[in-house]
């Protein structure tokens, strides 16, 4: 036997219930001499037979304790547990227990039942049926751990010689005494830990630590005691700002006192969206002065700011304070600053830079433009002038002023030959008096003037706004009989456009009043669509098999029309509308029913726009009427939601912008030409939608419109004017 091996591991033989006679007559001589001694001694007084038989059947077993062995058949075990063991309170405890026999090289499986000591546990066991189980085992049971309580504590151990508990089985009863812990002062085994928690939450500071008789608490903040915090643990609820400290706790009993190490508690401010303390305020500066725009925004974390100018970032503004040096007329605008952090984000009202010219005469900006229109119908000049002071204005016909025209803008409704002529604007201030050039007007005898012929809608189908609305109506003075339309929803075939995110499968819904008079799904390739796309100059669509959705029909008539466009099975995405005058142009006259308005309905988000395109066929110029309602939406009757606050229309040919208005002012002129054509009125002049009176040549044009502030509803409106 291996003397230092037995003084290590503390074991002892298990009592067995499988003694057979001569197992019976070996335990008696071997409880003749003392087991101690055996074990003890030098190997070489083991001599005997039977000395033999104990170092083979003993040789893992402890170095103390009475013994009881078997020989015999080779399924008998053996086995060893101290008895009994002893412990201290707080003291690391292991104690091995074995059982082995002939033919076999441990227990394969165990079953403990009773109550181990507090703080003690089997290594590797599970509960079931009430008894702590090992299997498969390794042959060794270790009771491990640091016993937390004193008293004696008895517990069985059942040791078998196969797995799932099954095959011989050796018991016993083992007892562990665990003494009380030896009396100490505190120690501090484990100082608080720092924490960094935000306000509003909880912090809590744990203290470990050694010392009997268990000692009292005292936990302090910066050094000064806290009231009634006495625990081994320190619980903050929530916390603020004051929390935030250095804190320790101090330990007391008999035999001394400790402090432990400091911790810090770090309470960051809870987050918080931005909020404007101070908002900008409009400026009016004349041209070379230098013009400061202040916020002032709080917010947790340190909101991030960006200003804009009418709806677009500026590049590198993003403190509180811009500063625009030497302004230009090109600086007028809209300005908002945006704050924006993880909590949320919040933008300023928009604030306008009014920017005068330096004193000067007037200087036009543009010269009204030549037109060539159909008898009878409106025409519209332009020629806006800048100059410090304002300018006086009056229009001129042939060198001859035109009464009441005092407008940068001249109306001349229902034209005839009587009033074809040369059109200047003449523009005066304190410094001097400027004339444009002169613009003429021509009265043509065709009779394929100019009209509406085609309207597009380019926008998006979105989850929280699946379905969008245009309407037109087919009509105009002296005219009869049917419209051929062609109605288009098209979004696969918009990818190869280059347009990104467009609609999988777009739906088409054609109204009269709330009669369905046509719908389509997938436009399926028919010829006769594909005729109708080439016959007015539409785009092909990519495949016969494309989701893309048209309708085209030859009997439209005179009246008001609703096309609903969606998305099949919830389908999102970028899609353009279209409705095209399919009239052919050999085949049109002043009779012939036109596309006398187009409008639509649509939420546009922040920083979003609504594009509108339409083209002005024909041979003559045609005045249109292009409105951008919000704010009066939101007012009676109408008593729309969320409309857009303050829309601003941009008109532009190609990609150059030809015209634009914010605000529409309470113009008369635009009041007129919106009852003309039986637009709803807008009664408040200083209402923030946007109006545009223009006469265009034939050609395709886009209006364009967008928030200066903010999203929203907004119903964008063209209209032929007579």
């Amino acid at each position: 036997m291996n003397r230092s091996y037995s003084v290590i591991t503390s074991r002892f033989f298990l009592r067995s219930g499988w003694l057979n006679a001569s197992g019976a007559a070996l335990v008696v001589l071997l409880q003749r001499t003392p087991v101690l001694r055996c074990f003890v001694a030098a190997e070489s007084a083991v001599v005997s037979p039977i000395a033999s038989v104990l170092r083979s059947a003993l040789a893992p077993a402890a170095a103390f304790g009475a013994v009881h062995t078997l020989v015999g058949a080779s399924t008998q075990l053996v086995g060893s547990v101290s008895q009994p063991a002893r412990a201290t309170v707080g003291v690391p405890f292991t104690e091995g227990i074995v059982i082995q026999g002939l033919g076999v090289s441990f227990a394969q499986s165990w079953a403990i039942g009773n109550t181990l000591p507090p703080g003690i546990v089997a290594q590797g066991a599970v509960l079931q049926g009430g008894r702590l189980v090992i299997n498969p085992s390794s042959g060794t049971l270790l009771v491990t751990g640091t016993p937390t309580t004193a008293g004696t504590f008895s517990f069985t151990v059942s040791g078998y010689q196969f797995t799932n508990l099954t095959g011989p089985v050796t018991n016993a009863t083992a007892t562990i005494i665990v003494a009380a812990a030896p009396n100490s002062a505190p120690v501090v085994t484990r100082a608080p830990a720092n924490v960094t928690t935000t306000a509003g939450n909880s912090a809590t500071l744990s203290v470990t630590f050694t010392g009997t008789p268990a000692p009292t608490f005292q936990w302090l903040k910066n050094g000064t005691p806290i009231s009634g915090a006495t625990s081994a643990s320190l619980v903050l609820g929530n916390v603020s700002g004051t929390d935030a400290g250095s804190y320790t706790v101090t330990l007391t009993n008999s035999l001394g006192t400790t402090t432990s190490a400091a911790a810090t508690v770090t309470v960051s401010p809870a987050p918080a969206p931005p909020v404007f303390a101070a908002t900008p305020s409009g400026r009016t500066a004349t041209a070379g002065e230098n013009v400061v725009l202040t916020a002032s925004v709080t917010g947790t974390p340190t909101p991030a700011l960006q200003w804009l100018k009418d709806g677009v970032a500026i590049r590198g503004a993003t403190d509180p304070t811009l500063a625009l040096a030497n302004v230009q007329l090109t600086d007028a605008g809209n300005y908002t600053i945006l704050a924006t952090n993880s909590a949320g984000s919040a933008a300023s009202p928009a604030v306008r830079l009014t920017v005068n010219p330096a004193a000067s005469a007037p200087v036009f900006t543009s010269a009204p433009a030549p037109q060539i229109v159909a008898n009878g119908s409106t025409v519209v000049f332009s020629a806006p002038a800048i100059s410090s002071p304002a300018p006086a204005y009056q229009w001129m016909r042939d060198g001859r002023a035109i009464a009441g025209a005092t407008r940068e803008t001249l109306v001349v409704s229902r034209a005839t030959v009587t009033e074809a002529g040369d059109y200047s604007l003449v523009a005066i201030n304190s410094n001097g008096r400027t004339e444009s050039y002169a613009a003429s007007l021509s009265i043509s005898p065709s009779t394929n003037f100019g009209r509406l012929s085609n309207l597009s809608i380019l926008t998006d189908v979105t989850d929280a706004d699946p379905v969008f609305t245009v309407g037109t109506v087919v009509g105009g003075e002296g005219t009869a009989g049917a419209k051929p339309l062609l109605i288009r929803a098209v979004g696969p075939s918009l990818t190869p456009l280059g347009v990104g995110g467009a609609i999988s499968d777009p739906k088409l819904d054609v109204f009269s009043g709330q009669t369905v008079l046509a719908t389509n799904d997938n436009w399926g390739g028919a010829s006769g669509l594909s005729s109708a796309f080439s016959d007015v100059g539409a785009f092909a669509l990519t495949s016969a098999i494309s989701k893309d959705a048209a309708i085209y029909s030859p009997t439209f008539g005179s009246g008001g029309y609703t096309v609903q466009v969606s998305g099949v099975g919830g389908a999102s995405g970028t899609v353009i509308a279209e409705l095209y005058d399919a009239t052919a142009a050999g085949a049109f006259s002043p009779a012939t029913p036109r596309l006398i308005n187009v409008s639509v309905l649509k939420k546009i988000g922040r920083g979003s726009t609504l594009t509108a395109g339409f083209v002005v066929g024909g041979e003559t110029s045609r005045t249109v009427l292009v409105r951008a309602i919000g704010p009066t939406l939101g007012t009676a009757p109408f008593n729309v939601a969320g409309v857009m606050s303050d829309p601003k229309l941009d008109l532009y040919s190609g990609s150059t912008v030809i015209a634009s208005n914010d605000n529409w002012g309470g113009d008369g002129q635009l009041t007129a030409a919106g009852g003309s054509v039986g637009a709803f009125a807008i009664t408040d002049s200083a209402s923030k939608d946007a109006i545009l009176l223009i006469t265009l040549s034939p050609g395709s044009y886009t209006a364009q419109v967008s928030g200066t502030d903010a999203g929203g509803t907004a119903l964008v409106e063209i209209y032929e004017v007579p």
